[in-house]
């Protein structure tokens, strides 16, 4: 039997390395076209935060992980929009930062998530 961990694990390490190569990148293009910066990261932020909620609101036993890794996906979205709308360049390494941190602990979190056991028939 697979397991799906590896490759969730594997596609999010993918996701933080480009991250950290390209996010400088990304942040100054969405500083550019502050318009479009302001919908797409607004878009993020909200989504973030139903993300959180959801995860709050969710009474089962992973509770505190899923609200602690919808939190820092929150934080990266507010410092995302800080950066591109302020440009200052404290915000923008602390948005890498906190997204990096956010990927981290997401594949953490996968990893000590307990395999699903199917059977078959």
């Amino acid at each position: 039997m697979k397991d799906s961990r590896v490759a969730e694990i594997a596609w999010l390490t993918v996701i933080a390395i480009l991250v950290a190569a390209g996010g400088n990148i990304v942040l100054e293009l969405l500083a550019r076209n502050r318009l479009f910066a302001v919908l797409v990261l607004g878009v993020a932020a909200v989504a973030a935060f139903l993300n959180l909620r959801r995860a709050f609101a969710a009474n089962r036993e992973t509770a505190r992980v899923e609200v602690s890794v919808a939190a820092t996906y929150l934080a990266a979205a507010i410092l995302a929009f800080v950066a591109a709308g302020l440009h200052v360049h404290w915000a923008i390494g602390a948005t890498i930062a906190a997204a990096e941190a956010a990927l981290v602990f997401d594949i953490v979190s996968v990893a000590a998530r307990r395999p699903v056991h199917r059977e078959s028939g």
